[in-house]
């Protein structure tokens, strides 16, 4: 949301100002990284996730995350990226279970969606066994299988104690769960531990909490009161903070919807700022420092400009006054301009009126020009 023209820090002397939508810090820089789909190695695994990491360069990341899960070595290659980066946030916002739940384990906070689902159960281990077999070859799938089955419990006590280290809860009471494989609502999940916030749905009525409180109380703004009218949906807290700021500030005349005309019929002004026109809401001009220092550099150069011409023409005209005190008493430019016309027709060979002579007396000018040897006028 941009308000042109309108700055809280202007108004209120403050150098900064949070937001909260829904108890939700809202971060400028933050990074979005997608997890739509299973976990492994050829599509969402450490690798994919360490290139966006990577282009994070250390601001905060929020990981969306929808998934049935996947590769175990794949999703704890993923949980360790996720706490070496640091301000990590894992948002769910599907049906997500698995290795999906516990990767979240190495962000610094896990967040939930109120419709969405999640599942802990134990890991599988896929077995193929086809055809005829003699007794050799089935106590060698047997020893395969005792094998498998261990590895299965190593993998499940690996990720109970993940589990149990989250929730603080013991390793058994997370096997217990494990060997449900059910599905839980977001608020079980948050109740066991292993999320940290629930998302309420966009029509739930938002939560004022004390973290809120303080930061509205710091810049001395009134808290916003949420209000539902017969059960219709209660409005944005963003809505409410707007509506705050107006009620705040009323006795400033601050509005947050006038419009803003463009002026174009400056144009010596719009030709120094090498703009079409500048901005006027209300009858006021917003200009930066920079456009002041353009316009009084300009002004500047205008002004050096003329006096320069003044000086020069001073100049020139003391030098005039000093051939004659007839051109000095002259007052005016224009009357030392006809004295000196008047000299200068009086010398021989000089004529200031030729523009009046017609073609016949222009005869022979550029050699008869002393009226007393022009006989042809005799």
């Amino acid at each position: 949301m941009l308000i042109r023209n309108f700055s809280v820090s202007d108004v209120l002397g403050h150098r900064f100002f949070c937001v909260f939508l829904c108890g939700k810090t809202i971060h400028m820089n933050e990074t979005i990284i997608t997890l739509f789909g299973t976990i492994d190695r050829y599509c969402y695994g450490k690798n994919y996730i360490k290139y966006f990491l990577d282009k994070a360069q250390g601001n905060p990341v929020r990981l969306k995350v929808t998934s049935y899960g996947g590769d175990v070595a794949e999703a704890v290659a993923i949980s360790n990226l996720l706490a070496e980066h640091g301000d990590v946030t894992v948002e769910f916002i599907g049906f997500n279970a698995s290795a999906a739940t516990w990767m979240a384990f190495g962000a610094r906070s896990i967040e939930i969606h109120e419709d969405a689902m999640w599942l802990a159960h134990k890991s599988s281990i896929g077995v193929d066994i086809y055809g005829s077999l003699n007794v050799d070859q089935l106590e060698e799938k047997i020893r395969e299988l005792e094998n498998a089955r261990k590895n299965a419990e190593a993998i499940d006590l690996m990720i109970a104690k993940k589990y149990a280290d989250r929730c603080k809860k013991t390793v058994k009471d997370v096997i217990g769960l494990m060997s449900e494989s059910r599905w839980m609502p977001s608020s079980e999940a948050k109740d066991w531990g292993f999320v940290d916030k629930v998302i309420p749905g966009i029509n739930k009525r938002i939560q004022i909490t004390d973290e809120i409180i303080g930061c509205f109380n710091a810049v001395g703004l009134p808290v916003p009161v949420l209000t539902e009218d017969n059960g219709a949906k209660s409005s944005g807290l963003v809505t409410q903070i707007l509506e705050s700021f107006k009620s705040f500030l009323s006795n400033k005349d601050v509005s947050l919807t006038n419009s803003i005309t463009m002026r174009k019929e400056f144009q010596f002004i719009n030709q120094l700022l090498n703009c079409e026109g500048v901005e006027e809401k209300d009858g006021k001009v917003s200009l930066t420092e920079e456009n002041l220092k353009v316009i009084n550099d300009g002004i500047k150069k205008a002004y050096n400009a003329q006096k320069k011409a003044e000086d020069d023409l001073a100049e020139v005209v003391n030098e005039l006054d000093s051939l004659s005190d007839s051109i000095k008493d002259a007052a005016g430019n224009k009357a030392k301009v006809q004295v000196i016309r008047n000299i200068v027709s009086k010398i021989p060979g000089t004529s200031t009126i030729s523009h009046q002579e017609n073609d016949e007396d222009n005869k022979f000018a550029d050699i008869a020009t002393d009226p007393i040897n022009r006989y042809e006028n005799e």
